[in-house]
């Protein structure tokens, strides 16, 4: 295992079906120093326009939020996200920052937190109540992050 430990957060657990943020985080175990990336459109009041630029953005997020759930990352894993973090993506209504935290946990570990809301759009609610739900079988936190062994697939809820 590496010191590092992927964090995946929402700040929504139920109500608004437009509203709150879903994002990731890692950690060094070591110094406990963590950063966040998330998926924002350029069109946010707290971005700037990036024209061609990634849509990910680091360092926007608080590290924690509502829903919070740890996983443990091999060095493989570790390096597989930073290839998977400097890939370029775009915000759409159907790539927003909800999918995005999702598909991260999936390529990375194959869990699949399921994001998927009304008419297949993924909202940080559904991510957040998904991320509680899966707390509430094995917890965890930055100390004790789940441990998944890399190329097994995971099925987390729908």
């Amino acid at each position: 295992m590496s010191n590092f430990v992927l964090g995946v957060h929402s700040n929504l657990t139920s109500g608004d079906f437009t509203g709150g943020h879903a994002w990731i985080t890692i950690t060094n175990k070591t110094n406990l120093a963590t950063v966040s990336y998330g998926l924002w459109p350029d069109g946010h009041p707290r971005t700037l326009d990036n024209k061609d630029g990634s849509d990910v953005r680091i360092g926007m997020e608080p590290p924690k939020g509502l829903a919070n759930r740890y996983y443990a990352l091999s060095q493989e894993q570790y390096i597989k996200l930073q290839r998977l973090i400097m890939t370029t993506e775009y915000w759409f209504y159907t790539n927003n920052c909800s999918s995005w935290s999702s598909q991260m946990v999936y390529k990375l570990l194959r869990v699949d937190i399921d994001a998927d809301d009304y008419f297949g759009i993924e909202t940080p609610r559904e991510f957040g109540h998904n991320i509680i739900e899966l707390e509430l079988i094995s917890p965890s936190t930055i100390l004790t992050p789940i441990t998944i062994k890399p190329n097994r697939k995971v099925r987390g809820l729908h």
